[in-house]
Formats: structure tokens, C-alpha cells, sequence
């Protein structure tokens, strides 16, 4: 059971970690509609992005900066094994304020998809995936001791009220090669839903997204009072379909509607 509940906090709790250690800082942008949570252009092209930590170090091989005129994003390209990264998410922690800013807006592009991959089946790879997780401040040090697999047996009885109690969870968003858009699942404390489907006619073109965090977690996990989000990440990969994943992630805000 123990096992079950760590792997269900995984989204959730590594971002919780990294954001005892680290703030995230916004830059304003027309404050009182949207923030800048991340639009990469303070980080180097061809380096991982600044402010993002991998989950393992093998990470920084899948996620680089590139630019495109004045535009800077985070190219991602997932293939091989985990020893090359494919697989890991990159996290950044946020200060965030879900109840004044409850919109999440990006932009993403797919290049190639994951071949044969079915996120609600056993091949959970998707060409772009963006999560946004949530731990109650007061349990960040458990959620760390989680991830880091230091649970001590008061631990392992607290974790059941962290998940079903607390309102810790993740919500992941993806652009599917094989589900519909607008389908949602659920697996454990992560609730997936499906915002893009198949190809895009021109894959060179940004497809921007606006998604409803605040609304989506009330809904999703049945709580009432939000908790503001520790952090978000995103993940490209290939790893169970053991093919090649590539696309594109740019311009993160945080706004008002």
C-alpha cells in the first residue's frame, strides 16, 4: 500500500519538494490580467532551461532552450532509456495565487509522436504534457521524505489523509496522438485530460491553451477550498513505447480569465 500511495505522489510531491528550496519569480505583464510565469527568455539556448530542475539529472538531455526570431521555448526530445532521460519530467516551483489567478495559458507544438502510445492504457507517452501540482504547505517536508523514499512508519499513516483528505493531486494536461480531445481519466490523485488530438495540419504553428486550474481541481478532486499550486512541469516521452517523442513548450502565464 505504501509502494501504491509513493507513486501516486510522485507528481505531486517532487514539485512540493523543490519548491521548499527554490521561489518562483513572476514578472508582470498588464498585472491585473496575467503574470509571466516563464517565457524563457532569461535562460540560454541550448542549455535546460533556468529556474526548471529534471527530476534525475539524465533530464537535461531531453529539455532545451531554442529561439525563433524574438521567441524563446524549451524543445523537448525524448528517446532511448531513462539513462537518457526519456521519461523525466522537468519541474519548476510557482508562487502562485490560485485564487486571484486561476487561468493557466501556454503555448505548445507537436513534431513527433510517441508511436503505438495510449495514455489510458499501458503506454502512458504523450508528445507534450504540462502538470500542475498540489501539496498543502504544512505537509511539504512529508511530501519530500515521500519522494526521497524516507518514510518512517508515522509516515506511511499520514499519507492516506495527505491524499484523500488534503487535497494533494496533480492535474496533467496533454496533447494525445490517439485519445479524443476533451477525454479525461484518471489515474490515482492524477486527473489527465486530454486538450489536443492527433497531428496538427501545420506542426510548425503554436497551438496556445487556456485551462481553468482553479475550476478543474475543484471539480476533478471534489474539494472546495483550493490550494495553490507548488508547482508545475512538463513531459515529453517515449520511453514505454520505447520510440521517439519532440515538441515544443513556450510563453507560461498566470492570469485573471
Amino acid at each position: 500500500m505504501a509502494r501504491v500511495i509513493k507513486n501516486i505522489l510522485s507528481a505531486t510531491c517532487r514539485l512540493a519538494a523543490v519548491g521548499t528550496v527554490v521561489s518562483a519569480l513572476a514578472v508582470p505583464l498588464r498585472a491585473e490580467q496575467c503574470i509571466t510565469l516563464d517565457d524563457f527568455s532569461s535562460s540560454a539556448v541550448n542549455a535546460f532551461p533556468k529556474e526548471w530542475r529534471p527530476r534525475e539529472e539524465a533530464g537535461k538531455k531531453v529539455y532545451v532552450v531554442a529561439k525563433e526570431g524574438d521567441m524563446f521555448f524549451v524543445q523537448a526530445r525524448a528517446k532511448g532509456g531513462k539513462s537518457e532521460g526519456n521519461g523525466v519530467e522537468a519541474d519548476r516551483p510557482v508562487s502562485w495565487n490560485i485564487q486571484e489567478y486561476p487561468i493557466l495559458r501556454w503555448k505548445w507544438r507537436p513534431h513527433t509522436f510517441p508511436r503505438g502510445a495510449n495514455e489510458d492504457s499501458g503506454k502512458d507517452d504523450s508528445v507534450l504534457g504540462v502538470y500542475i501540482g498540489f501539496c498543502p504547505p504544512d505537509d511539504a517536508a512529508l511530501c519530500e521524505r515521500s519522494v526521497k523514499g524516507q518514510l518512517s512508519l508515522t509516515d506511511r499513516v499520514m499519507l492516506p489523509k495527505l491524499l484523500l483528505s488534503k487535497g494533494a493531486g496533480s492535474l496533467k494536461y496533454i496533447w494525445s496522438g490517439q485519445l479524443s480531445k476533451g477525454f479525461e481519466f484518471e489515474k490515482g490523485r492524477k486527473a489527465v485530460k486530454v486538450l489536443e488530438s492527433g497531428a496538427p495540419t501545420n506542426r510548425e504553428a503554436w497551438v496556445e491553451e487556456r485551462v481553468d486550474v482553479g475550476s478543474d481541481y475543484r471539480r476533478r478532486f471534489g474539494v472546495q477550498t483550493l490550494l495553490n499550486p507548488v508547482g508545475i512541469a512538463i513531459l515529453t516521452d517515449s520511453d514505454d513505447t520505447q520510440s521517439v517523442a519532440e515538441g515544443d513548450y513556450a510563453d507560461f502565464k498566470l492570469c485573471r480569465d
